[in-house]
């Protein structure tokens, strides 16, 4: 019987997969339904009289919604900061600053465009600063020279550096696998490194030979806001706050916005507040679905009955020695892509819990594994709403971000499997 349950549970885990990948199912809904599906499979009760007894509708359904509540909460004053950064009209003036002092040698421009855009996104994620980022960025990019599938990769390498900075992001892989926060934004540092190093040899590589094109003397100055000079800093305010003052997420963030929309317009810091809030709700409203989903999904997969069945089988084929441990997911970190089961905001997340039950691997070597494999997704995944939005502005195909970044996003996950395997492991 537990073997057929066994192959049941995996049928679901690859029918998941599946009808994402091939956009059947939007993860929204898939996720859920498989976490609903796995614990019932494993022979996690429906119902119970017993308190005590962990059911379908209390311990999956219930508690699982609201699992990942801190991240949410984290996730919505971040989009909150990221609007009042919109608004004010700070995130431009950081891009139009980066190009104007790059001068018009096209790696330059590609270097300071880049660095510009990852500040920026130590504060905000999301559609809409995509949208608002490429729409600057990509024609300053293409004006210098840049080859218009560079443009939009360039966009993606600096939101992904930016994004390992962004407190917003951490508190994930501390309610999905225990993961310490000390240790997230220790090896965040070595993250940003290695991929600002890997991207820096993507512009080299990329921008030998680009030719400037007489438009772009008229690109950085058009349709510019005075935006106060300190609140070009307001980005990395959080980043001060967590990193060395010790502060939690919320209450940086909080404490920026604040800041922030006092410094730029205070005569109208209550309505830029007021409006940002509602504003950055709805910008986050379809990743808040995802994340009650992935709370689903987790406690189905943690239920005592599904942990049982699976425990067994993920602790002989977990890596135990640290060589092994970087060959493998370095070599399947594309398993991230197409919402599959390396992607934290897919499967991984369910997987990665199981890992950690497992014991062969500790939550701080999940963890890292599941960080290396998320540059991945992040810079390459076609399923991306940033991919597809920055192709747009590009009028280039989205594979085609997909062939020239790929091998980039693997070189960046080797480097943080090596330093995980050396310090972590």
């Amino acid at each position: 019987m537990a073997t057929v349950q066994v192959i049941l549970i995996l049928a679901v885990f690859i029918g998941g997969v599946a009808l994402m990948m091939t956009k059947k199912m939007p993860a929204i809904l898939a996720l859920p339904l498989m976490g609903i599906l796995i614990a019932a499979v494993a022979g996690v009760p429906f119902i119970s009289g017993d308190k005590e007894v962990k059911t379908i509708t209390s311990f999956v359904i219930g508690s699982g919604a609201a699992k990942l509540a801190s991240t949410i909460t984290v996730t919505i004053f971040g989009a909150i900061f990221a609007k009042v950064i919109q608004k004010e009209g700070i995130s431009d003036a950081i891009i139009r600053k980066a190009a104007e002092l790059a001068g018009d040698k096209p790696m330059v421009i590609a270097i300071a465009l880049t660095a510009a855009i990852a500040v920026i996104f130590t504060a905000m994620s999301g559609a809409g600063p995509v949208i608002m980022v490429s729409q600057i960025a990509v024609p300053l990019l293409l004006s210098a020279g840049v080859a218009p599938v560079v443009a939009a990769s360039l966009i993606l390498f600096g939101l992904n550096i930016g994004l390992l900075f962004n407190v917003s992001q951490y508190q994930l892989y501390v309610d999905t696998i225990g993961m310490d926060m000390e240790v997230i934004k220790s090896t965040s540092v070595v993250m940003g490194v290695v991929c600002a190093v890997v991207t820096l040899a993507y512009i080299v590589i990329n921008t030998r030979g680009a030719a400037k094109s007489a438009a772009w003397a008229a690109q950085p100055g058009s349709d510019k806001k005075d935006v106060n000079p300190v609140a070009l800093l307001m980005p990395i305010v959080p980043i001060v706050l967590v990193f060395f003052l010790k502060w939690n997420a919320e209450t940086a963030l909080i404490v920026t916005l604040v800041v922030t929309a006092l410094i730029t317009k205070p005569k109208q810091a209550m309505q830029v507040l007021s409006s940002s809030v509602v504003e950055g709700i709805k910008d986050v409203a379809g990743v808040i679905g995802l994340m009650v989903g992935i709370g689903i999904l987790l406690n189905g997969v943690s239920a005592p009955e599904t942990s049982a069945l699976m425990q067994p089988i993920i602790s002989m084929i977990l890596p135990s020695n640290p060589i092994v441990y970087v060959a493998v997911f370095t070599i399947l970190s594309p398993l991230a892509l197409y919402r599959g089961p390396l992607n934290m905001y897919g499967l991984g997340s369910g997987l990665a819990n199981i890992f950690v039950a497992a014991g062969t691997l500790s939550p701080a070597a999940v963890g890292m594994a599941l960080r290396s494999t998320s540059v991945v997704q992040c810079v390459s995944d076609p399923t991306n709403t940033q991919n597809v939005i920055v192709a747009d502005y590009a009028n280039v195909d989205v594979n085609d971000i997909l062939k020239s970044t790929l091998p980039y996003t693997m070189v960046m996950a080797l480097g943080i499997l090596v330093f995980t395997a050396v310090t972590l492991f």
